[in-house]
């Protein structure tokens, strides 16, 4: 079966997305056609499997650009015209659009999957008119045929309040670490960490305001593992910007943590949560589409919906270090029953077979 792969977005979740599949399902033959972030990595070749191709998507742009969007759409129209595949999986919303009018056009709609990775009619960083122009985008790629396939229930859901069927599959994550082995001695003091962009999506400003009231508690330190435009809003002086750091650092980095701590404004189901649950994390999430997923509150973390409820939850933790330990435990555990790259693997290996018989 060969299976071709379109991402405006190839970096960040979508990237390791896209090399946890692949990887784990190597018995397909892969094309993937990508576009270019600041965070592509260099040399991504060798994070594919052998038999991998690879297409660059050279006028996929971000944002709705409708003459370059004309030039991408004719570009993929010329590239799958020329090649023979069984299945077209398309991720994030440009991707999503362009590949299923493409689809659309050439008259292969029934080989198509939309997996969304935090749709666009989520964003909180844009006017209330181009939030309206996202959800008319994604009604008419609707009506252009397809499967579409959220990351978690809580995205599947909002789709729906726009009459937009939607299944879902949550993101899993490989975890082959033992507790016993994760499991952090905790002290007195406590690192709370976060692994992002700094961009308007992951609320950085927020993370700064909640960092600032413990700015004077040297028992509480911040770390943010990543880097990105919104840098020069961390100023609390108890915060740690690591930079961009390569893939095995990031690990390293996350292991150093006591908390993690999102204060996201959407998501689909992000991966560095996922992360940090294998490695026996506590969770602190702002309670958005994605994020809220991941927490049963109470057991493997909570969930917070402003600055006040953020600081109580860590002080909570402050005073009784012990909880650190037992909810920890819990996210590795919630991790494995729920959120493991075999589930994943297993249920879009059937899609796929579903799809590819009924065409």
């Amino acid at each position: 079966m060969k299976i071709i792969h379109i991402a405006e977005s190839f970096a960040g979740g979508v990237y390791d997305f896209l090399a946890d599949l692949t990887n784990g399902l190597p018995e397909y033959e892969y094309l993937i056609i990508y576009g270019k972030r600041e965070n592509t990595p260099l040399n991504f070749e060798k994070d594919f499997p052998q038999r991998t191709r690879f297409i660059y998507w050279q006028e996929a742009t971000r944002e709705i650009n409708p003459a370059k969007d004309l030039k991408a759409l004719l570009q993929l129209i010329k590239i799958l015209k020329n090649e023979n595949f069984d299945i077209l999986h398309l991720h994030s919303s440009k991707a999503g659009f362009l590949g299923r009018l493409a689809a659309r056009i050439l008259g292969v709609q029934n080989k198509v999957i939309y997996t969304s990775h935090g749709v666009s009619f989520l964003r909180k960083d844009v006017s209330n008119f181009k939030l309206k122009q996202f959800i008319y985008f994604e009604k008419l790629a609707y009506k252009f045929g397809g499967k579409i396939i959220a990351c978690s229930r809580s995205e599947a859901e909002e789709f729906k309040k726009y009459g937009i069927e939607a299944e879902y599959i949550y993101n899993g994550i490989k975890c082959n670490i033992d507790y016993s082995k994760s499991c952090k001695k905790y002290s007195k003091n406590l690192i709370i960490g976060t692994v992002g962009r700094l961009t308007y999506q992951k609320n950085p400003s927020l993370f700064n305001e909640i960092a600032k009231h413990f700015e004077d508690i040297k028992a509480i330190k911040f770390l943010w593992i990543g880097d990105g435009e919104l840098r020069n809003e961390l100023t609390s002086k108890n915060i740690e910007i690591t930079g961009w750091l390569p893939k095995d650092e990031v690990f390293n980095k996350l292991q150093e943590i006591d908390i993690y701590l999102s204060t996201s404004l959407w998501e689909g189901l992000p991966l560095s949560v996922l992360q940090a649950m294998c490695m026996s994390k506590p969770l602190i999430l702002s309670n958005c589409v994605g994020n809220k997923d991941l927490v049963k509150n109470g057991y493997n973390g909570f969930l917070f919906n402003d600055k006040q409820e953020a600081v109580e939850i860590i002080m909570e933790f402050l005073e009784d270090s012990k909880m650190l330990n037992i909810i920890g435990k819990n996210s590795l555990s919630l991790l494995k029953g729920k959120f493991s790259i075999d589930k994943m693997l297993e249920k879009y290996k059937k899609l796929y077979f579903n799809i590819h018989k009924n065409k």
